[in-house]
């Protein structure tokens, strides 16, 4: 009788730990079936930052070049100027790399010398193709065109420090620049290099009002304007990085 007893317990207690055994082993699966669905959610959802990543930058570069036709368009429409902005462009990454800045902030600083003009589309034509000297209400005009550019600019969230650098390109270190009248290095770094590829740029190409000017008459001119206009460290970058491309150009 004892040894029934002892075995109806066995059989019990044998059952009870199969079927906690059971329902352990149901718990852990559905944990591994939970598992698996955050997982796959986890990827979904990275791939679709992934995703996401790659239209905003599509939209960005889709923007960006919209912005750019236009400020080409606006050079095409005369023979001195065109091609000015890529000029810039390329210079400006030069002289930001020669001066230590990363590559991705020149690549910024060079985004913002090929729309450093954007604001010029506001300038009324007679005065942006005028031989001679412009008036003081002509001038009026002309110095708006650096906020105008940094305004078509600014809602773009990616390019917020290309419109502060397209804002300030025509400050001068001596502080009798525009728009806020900036001086030494409270003027953006990217927008004094700018600055200096811009004028590096006029100085070497011809213009309605004079021929080119030669290397060296160039190189007299920025060292000249350095520390007064423009900033003296940038300025002798310049023409260290020019040494070269400018002897063949200015021919």
């Amino acid at each position: 009788m004892a040894g029934s007893v002892a075995l109806s317990q066995a059989l019990s207690y044998a059952r009870d730990l199969k079927s906690l055994y059971e329902t352990s082993r149901a718990r852990e699966r559905e944990l591994e079936r939970a598992q698996e669905r955050l997982r796959l959610a986890y990827a979904q959802s990275r791939q679709y930052a992934v995703d996401l990543r790659k239209t905003y930058r599509r939209l960005q570069h889709a923007i960006f070049q919209s912005l750019l036709g236009l400020a080409n368009a606006l050079e095409a429409k005369d023979a001195y100027t065109r091609g000015h902005s890529e000029r810039v462009a390329a210079l400006a990454r030069r002289v930001a790399l020669a001066a230590g800045v990363s590559p991705a902030g020149a690549d910024t600083i060079a985004q913002a010398g090929l729309l450093h003009d954007l604001g010029k589309i506001s300038v009324p034509e007679q005065v942006l193709r005028k031989p001679g000297p412009l008036s003081d209400e002509e001038w009026a005009v002309m110095r708006q065109h650096p906020i105008v550019g940094a305004r078509i600019v600014a809602p773009l969230e990616f390019f917020a420090d290309g419109a502060i650098i397209v804002r300030h390109h025509h400050e001068r270190h001596d502080g009798s620049g525009y728009p806020d009248g900036l001086r030494g290095e409270l003027i953006p770094l990217g927008s004094r290099i700018v600055a200096v590829a811009d004028v590096y740029d006029a100085l070497t190409s011809d213009r309605p009002y004079r021929s080119r000017l030669s290397r060296d008459e160039t190189v007299r001119w920025l060292q000249a304007a350095a520390g007064r206009t423009l900033d003296a460290h940038l300025a002798a970058l310049c023409i260290r990085v020019t040494d070269d491309a400018a002897a063949e150009r200015a021919v």
